[in-house]
């Protein structure tokens, strides 16, 4: 099987966003099972979304030989796992995000990736 070097932007809006950090992390680690690290989370402004509440973001760095059709798909199912549902975003509500960012060495969310905070937690991992 072949590895895979990963990274996935995790991010909530939920007033105890502990809960769902502290829950993706433990999943994450779960699902796939290789070397994970994590970054400090931060919070931040909502961008994108019209919405009052803080977000806080993190990014996971991940060694996994999980297949690559398979990631996606594993990320959205956690999220529903989570209790993500699409009619929350229209209350302003991101219970948990979970994002595929880059992965061998490919960017595939070139405006997320290029966020200061994705960078400065990207060069936290590095």
């Amino acid at each position: 099987m072949s590895k895979h070097i990963i990274y996935i932007g995790i991010g909530t809006n939920l007033e105890n966003s502990e809960i769902a950090i502290r829950w993706a992390e433990r999943k994450l680690a779960e699902a796939f099972r290789g070397e994970q690290r994590f970054s400090t989370p931060q919070r931040t402004e909502p961008i994108g979304i019209d919405c009052p509440r803080m977000f806080t973001n993190q990014v996971a760095w991940v060694e996994t030989s999980v297949p690559t059709t398979f990631i996606r798909p594993l990320l959205k199912s956690l999220e529903r796992q989570f209790g993500r549902k699409p009619e929350d975003l229209d209350k302003g509500l991101v219970k948990l995000d979970l994002d595929l960012l880059w992965m061998d060495g490919e960017v595939l969310r070139k405006e997320d990736w290029e966020r200061d905070y994705v960078q400065s937690a990207v060069a936290e991992l590095s």
